[in-house]
């Protein structure tokens, strides 16, 4: 199987969001705590001036953006599974121009998974 980013975007995303995450609570701890036990084992970012309240607001604005990505990438993974592991033919069918859309957005291993259900179904 050929690489994909869509294959691995989910731990992408995950890993993504805990970086921007410890930075901004390295920052907070800088500029609002000063809790120096933090501050003693090294993690500390105050050496960079008057740049930290720029590292503190890109870091968050970045956790909350990845963060959002997270959400919808579960959000999507939810409704596809919902849709094609129903019951009902006809609600297959009414759903499939979404499911496809959702595929797409979510990777080869979930246009795999909607082309078993097409033959499931016996749709094309």
């Amino acid at each position: 199987m050929k690489f994909s980013f869509r294959n691995y975007q989910f731990i992408i995303y995950i890993a993504l969001l805990a970086l921007f995450a410890v930075i901004f609570l390295i920052t907070v701890n800088d500029l609002l705590i000063n809790n120096t036990a933090i501050q003693d084992s090294g993690f500390t970012l105050s050496s960079t001036g008057n740049w930290i309240y720029w590292i503190f607001a890109l870091s968050f604005v970045f956790a909350l953006i990845f963060a959002y990505f997270v959400y919808r990438y579960l959000a999507d993974v939810k409704s596809f599974k919902e849709l094609s592991e129903g019951s009902s033919k006809q609600n297959f069918v009414k759903n499939l121009r979404k499911l496809e859309k959702v595929a797409q957005r979510l990777g080869p291993i979930f246009q795999e998974q909607l082309q078993k259900s097409k033959e499931k179904w016996n749709v094309r």
